[in-house]
């Protein structure tokens, strides 16, 4: 790199020519440590050199087609002023930027960062229905998005935690857990020298005992419902728009346990319906490869299933979709069975409730390890369950005892292009 000095002046800044394929600075002969950078493109800067403790700095002041000498100059004098004080300009720039933070920067950062929790997601992007879920959450904070993250209170957060719950205590507890994470995530990816945070104001609630209480959902059908659960899908969507399509859906969840998303599709969520690709009918099998959880996952079907499906495969022909119409679409809004089948058993029912009912009916049929394997839940901290090997013919066993135990008590009558649905055999 080649060195020149001479005084800096409006006339001499002007007049200096880059040389090509080299990178020269022009020293003031006033200031000392001030000079003028200028690249083999042409690109001039001005710039401050100086020893701070046992280490050299260069820090650019600005570029001089953006700021006249005189207040290059003054910038400078300024950097000088807080070396003199003991202060390193780089470092305080850095501090000042860490510091300016705001809650909206800060969600942008959580959002783009690789997903740190442990699992199968783990160092994956986040799904897009995550993405959008914090999106609608961060506008409970529409008003603190402009704020620096080291202005939110935890006085703030008790006031705001405590209004969102008066509406919804469910939806309060996730805009929080959202916001917790993502300043969690500004501490980590912060220098621990200079922090975003000292700590997460989001502790308040865990210290105060303040979360909403929140009861889990535990919507299913009833054992001794289930046969008129059954006799109402199979009979009672009959007039119905895409009554064959969400009929077979409907019993395809509640006799597997998958979710609804998995099988209907899911557009804003990014996810695909049930497509024909994924169903092995001779292996009795369904291969489900980005799951909720990103653990992929095959489904051992019970025959009942695996009838089903040879039943929707020849009125499917060569459709992409296992449960599209006619046209090949799938219709993956199913409220209006739903809504039906709600006035036929006196009781709301949701694709996820089948799926709990799924469980429910599991549990008298397998133990707990095999259950889990059944619905592709992954065990967590429980140590032994990483020593318990579940076996294939272990799952396919307790996947036939389930749909046995669901249907066995069923009597139904068999219609047109109904599939008849026989519990256990003799």
């Amino acid at each position: 790199m080649g060195d020149n000095r001479k005084k800096l002046t409006k006339t001499s800044v002007a007049d200096i020519t880059p040389i090509e394929g080299k990178t020269i600075i022009i020293w003031d002969t006033e200031t000392r440590g001030f000079g003028l950078r200028v690249s083999s493109g042409g690109a001039k800067s001005y710039i401050l050199q100086r020893r701070i403790g046992k280490k050299e700095r260069r820090m650019t002041i600005g570029r001089a087609g953006d700021m006249t000498l005189d207040k290059a100059r003054k910038e400078a004098a300024k950097l000088v002023a807080q070396i003199v004080d003991g202060i390193d300009p780089v470092q305080e720039q850095e501090r000042q930027a860490v510091q300016a933070l705001t809650l909206g920067a800060a969600f942008e950062n959580y959002i783009a960062a690789p997903v740190q929790k442990q699992g199968a997601s783990r160092g994956k992007a986040r799904k897009p229905r995550t993405v959008r879920d914090i999106r609608l959450q961060m506008m409970r904070f529409k008003d603190w998005l402009e704020l620096p993250i080291k202005d939110i209170t935890e006085d703030m957060v008790k006031a705001r935690h405590k209004k969102i719950a008066e509406v919804s205590p469910a939806q309060a507890n996730l805009a929080f857990r959202y916001l917790r994470a993502c300043l969690n995530f500004a501490i980590a990816d912060s220098d621990p020298r200079n922090p975003a945070l000292t700590h997460n104001p989001v502790d308040r609630l865990n210290r105060t005992n303040t979360w909403a209480n929140v009861e889990a959902a535990k919507g299913h059908v009833p054992a001794d419902r289930l046969a008129d659960f059954v006799q109402a899908v199979q009979t009672g969507l009959v007039g119905l728009r895409h009554e064959h399509e969400h009929r077979d859906a409907i019993l395809f969840m509640l006799l597997t346990g998958a979710r609804h998303a998995e099988v209907m599709g899911d557009g804003k969520s990014g996810y695909e319906p049930l497509k024909w690709s994924q169903v092995d009918l001779d292996a009795a099998t369904v291969f489900f490869p980005e799951p909720k959880n990103r653990q992929p996952f095959t489904v051992h079907l019970s025959r009942q299933v695996v009838e089903l499906l040879r039943q929707r495969k020849k009125i499917s022909g060569k459709r992409r979709y296992v449960f599209g119409n006619a046209k090949g679409d799938v219709v993956e809004d199913i409220r209006s069975a739903y809504a039906r089948l709600e006035k036929a058993m006196g009781f709301r029912v949701t694709s996820h409730d089948l799926r709990r009912s799924y469980t429910t009916a599991a549990s008298k049929c397998c133990n707990a390890y095999v259950l889990k394997a059944l619905v592709n839940h992954i065990s967590g901290g429980d140590v032994t369950a990483g020593y318990v090997q579940i076996e294939e013919t272990d799952i396919r066993q307790a996947a036939q005892a389930v749909a046995d135990f669901i249907l066995s008590p069923a009597r139904i009558v068999p219609i047109d292009n109904v599939v008849k649905l026989e519990g256990a055999r003799a």
